[in-house]
């Protein structure tokens, strides 16, 4: 919220508001000072980037430099470079963060970050002169605790974002390369990261958080065994699941002083990420459900049963997550219960609805009729969602929500046009159909807004 966008929005508008009234002149004076003290304690923006970018291409000559003369280095020469290097970079930062006149803060952390990219060299260098030869993703993990212990020692965000990006980089070694279906060490070291992030309310590093938590468990998806027909669907379940909740507890983090900047993020992020795997419970294939067998010979839907088989450790991961997200609706309802507030109550609803059909699910006996039917079930609460996003964002100013909204629903309805465009090429009318009603329904929603938006304009006046 504290951005020089914000504050030049609010240096403009300001004058009117004490025009109009709203605003005593000393109030005016006191709110400037105020964002422009809060302005001030943090970073900008874009000198921040270029120093991370300056840092990267530094980091990258110095590598650069060591492939080109390794072979006419001394040992000692070597690591006396590879040492002093990263000790200076750290005394630089240590300077620029230490408050001193003429230090800059910004420079600071680009050094740290420097600091940590070179210390991930020096581990890698070092194993090269000394000939160690070992499990080679610890060499990772190594860098990453590095990373973990410089951001609790001395707080930077760019160096908990690396932190986080190595943290990932680890596991997947270990998933994609090493065959660990899920890899738990992964979530204490993502943990231990996460913690100052939430506490110091580091946008960017929650959000890198998110994502990172979001890619592991694409790592873990698409590298499961898959020994059975719809094996990969209970996966999905429980990362939308997961999704929802983390979406809900940023919901609620509103409700929380230390929490409420980091709201929006964890929100967006998370809606984002629960969203993009929802979008695979469109093909019947995630569902164990035959493509275009139901017109061939050796299809026989009476006697078609589905392979996979939850199993007790993902059914408990389900029911986790669904209960949590159920919880988070049920104390979100009591919230907006006594504001009455229609458009919310019917939006927990749907969520309420749509974890108690991903919870339903395995249970189910797994005949054709009940995965026809939980498929039909899941994408129509997941298009129902979808439209309640684009009412809910018209109707509360958030742009974000309509806009992801309508880019889920068309990244949903373009693969399954192209599926049944050459067999149910009837049932494209009915999608054409459905966007047609979309479409309407927006248009009515826009002239309500503008209508509304009139009617206060004129009571302002």
């Amino acid at each position: 919220m504290w951005d020089r966008a914000f504050v030049g929005r609010l240096r403009k508008e300001l004058p009117e508001w004490v025009e109009k009234g709203w605003v005593v002149p000393a109030g005016e004076t006191a709110i400037m000072a105020h964002t422009e003290a809060r302005l001030a304690q943090g970073l900008n923006v874009i000198p921040m980037a270029l120093a991370v970018i300056g840092a990267l291409t530094l980091s990258a000559g110095i590598i650069l430099f060591f492939a080109a003369n390794w072979s006419e280095m001394s040992k000692i020469a070597k690591l006396a470079v590879l040492f002093g290097a990263m000790w200076g970079a750290y005394a630089i930062a240590g300077r620029g963060l230490s408050g001193a006149a003429g230090a800059s803060r910004v420079i600071g952390h680009a050094m740290l970050l420097l600091g940590v990219i070179l210390f991930g060299a020096n581990i890698q260098l070092i194993a090269q002169i000394y000939h160690i030869d070992a499990h080679y993703p610890n060499g990772v993990l190594m860098w990453s605790l590095g990373a973990l212990a410089l951001v609790w020692l001395v707080p930077s965000q760019p160096a908990a974002v690396a932190g986080l990006a190595l943290a990932t980089l680890w596991s997947g070694m270990e998933i994609l390369d090493f065959g660990q279906r899920a890899h738990w060490p992964f979530l204490a070291v993502w943990g231990l990261l996460v913690g100052p992030a939430l506490y110091r309310s580091w946008k960017w590093a929650t959000c890198a958080a998110l994502v990172s938590l979001g890619v592991w468990c694409f790592m873990i998806l698409i590298d499961w065994p898959y020994s059975g027909r719809g094996a990969s669907l209970y996966l999905l379940q429980i990362f939308t699941l997961l999704g929802v909740a983390i979406h809900l507890a940023g919901v609620a983090m509103q409700d929380i002083p230390r929490l409420a900047a980091l709201s929006a993020v964890v929100r967006r992020t998370a809606l984002i990420g629960t969203l993009f795997a929802a979008h695979f419970f469109i093909y019947v294939g995630v569902h164990g459900l035959p493509w275009y067998s139901w017109t061939g010979r050796n299809f026989d839907a009476e006697t078609w049963t589905r392979g996979a088989d939850a199993g007790p450790g993902m059914i408990a991961f389900i029911a986790v997550f669904a209960l949590a997200a159920l919880a988070l609706a049920l104390d979100r309802y009591r919230r907006v219960a006594a504001a009455r507030s229609k458009r919310d109550m019917a939006g927990i609803a749907l969520a309420a609805l749509a974890a108690a059909v991903v919870l339903a699910n395995p249970f189910m006996p797994g005949r054709y009729a009940d995965a026809v039917f939980m498929y039909v079930a899941i994408n129509a609460t997941i298009f129902a969602l979808l439209i309640w996003m684009v009412v809910d964002g018209y109707r509360s100013g958030e742009r974000f929500q309509v806009y992801i909204a309508f880019v889920a629903y068309g990244a949903g309805m373009i693969p399954v046009y192209f599926m049944e465009f050459f067999t149910l090429m009837n049932r494209s009318l009915f999608v054409m159909g459905g966007g047609a009603v979309l479409i309407a329904g927006v248009y009515l929603l826009e002239h309500q807004r503008r209508k509304a938006a009139a009617a206060k304009a004129g009571d302002a006046s």
